[in-house]
């Protein structure tokens, strides 16, 4: 089997739930940009900056066959599919299908997902632009070639004022993703890809749930993955994950309760903490960007209101307010979060 991978390999981060427990996981692999995937202002397909969104994570297994309403509220038709950069983890499309009477035709509609809102109740809004929908139209028997086609989504990068993606980014439906097979470097059948958890706030996979085979793990469990852990070979028919079976076991595994309360900030904000203080050599995450998503009201300082859902910068407030002015700036915050008090770095350093 070739398992030439398309991109260089990224490294596994697995996500905690106390931090405490992870300390001894050794950062094998390279982070994918979670933190990141907290900021709070995204471009929108015009290319104008979005108003500042709060983090907000959706199941891709719950999107995909979800209703889309209209800004009066009016069901209009369902999101069939998604479209993912694996090199990134960006959702680039979603693939609509309206309800019969709106469009002539059994035909599929690409639309970015930056033109769909969430609602509070957590529907999704469309405002539809006919024309550009128009446009943007596959038959749907030819969808299933449509969507591996690089012209295709460039034609629909066109339409819709997106800027285009590098040749190599590659694109991949998400339904094809879900329950996917995962293979050592071996060949081995070592788990498949249960979900995608899905930052609605910048439209990108904040991590992929892995469920590994029961030799390997306890039944039931959970475990978290950036999606560029996962190489894809030559012929994109395979995800391969190079990890440990040993390392795995002593990885801190979620269950499926956790899947139902993705956005609590306790839980965000240990995301955070892991990727960027557990991991400090080889995580791409900077601290600056947890300060941004930390940052509310972007006048460039942190108070205590402003962490009070961070437990562990909450906790090691002192440590952080070097000059003791009862604030953290940006330079006090990302030269001291990287040695948290839990870390590995901290304890080498006596910080």
């Amino acid at each position: 089997m070739n398992t030439r991978t398309l991109r260089p390999r990224f490294h596994a981060v697995v996500l905690p739930v106390v931090a405490a427990a992870l300390v001894a996981i050794s950062g094998d692999g390279q982070a994918a940009s979670a933190a990141t995937d907290q900021a709070s202002t995204t471009k929108q397909a015009s290319g104008k900056k979005a108003e500042s969104t709060p983090y907000r994570a959706l199941r891709a297994s719950k999107i995909i066959g979800k209703e889309v309403r209209n800004p009066e509220g009016k069901n209009i038709g369902q999101i069939r599919d998604l479209i993912v950069n694996m090199n990134n983890g960006q959702v680039r499309y979603a693939m609509l299908e309206f309800d019969p009477g709106i469009f002539q035709g059994e035909r599929l509609f690409a639309v970015p997902t930056t033109q769909l809102r969430l609602g509070s109740d957590d529907q999704l809004v469309y405002n539809m632009t006919r024309d550009k929908l128009e446009q943007a139209a596959v038959p749907r028997a030819d969808w299933n070639k449509a969507w591996k086609d690089h012209d295709y989504l460039g034609r629909m990068d066109k339409v819709w004022g997106v800027t285009q993606p590098s040749n190599d980014e590659r694109a991949y439906r998400v339904s094809d993703l879900l329950g996917k097979d995962v293979n050592s470097p071996s060949g081995k059948d070592i788990g498949d890809l249960k979900d995608l958890v899905i930052n609605m706030a910048t439209q990108k996979v904040h991590y992929a749930v892995l469920a590994f085979d029961p030799s390997w793990t306890a039944p039931e469990k959970n475990f978290a993955f950036p999606l560029s852990a996962f190489n894809l070979t030559a012929d994109k028919d395979e995800l391969v994950l190079n990890v440990d079976k040993a390392k795995v076991q002593a990885m801190k595994s979620f269950d499926d309760s956790r899947l139902a309360n993705l956005n609590d900030p306790v839980w965000v904000a240990d995301v955070d903490r892991y990727f960027v203080t557990i991991l400090p050599v080889v995580v791409a995450v900077k601290p600056e960007d947890v300060f941004a998503r930390l940052d509310h009201d972007k006048n460039g300082w942190l108070d205590k209101t402003e962490v009070k859902d961070s437990a562990d910068v909450e906790r090691n407030w002192a440590r952080l307010d070097t000059d003791k002015d009862g604030r953290i700036s940006k330079s006090e915050f990302t030269s001291r979060y990287t040695a948290d008090a839990g870390s590995p770095a901290a304890k080498k350093t006596g910080s």
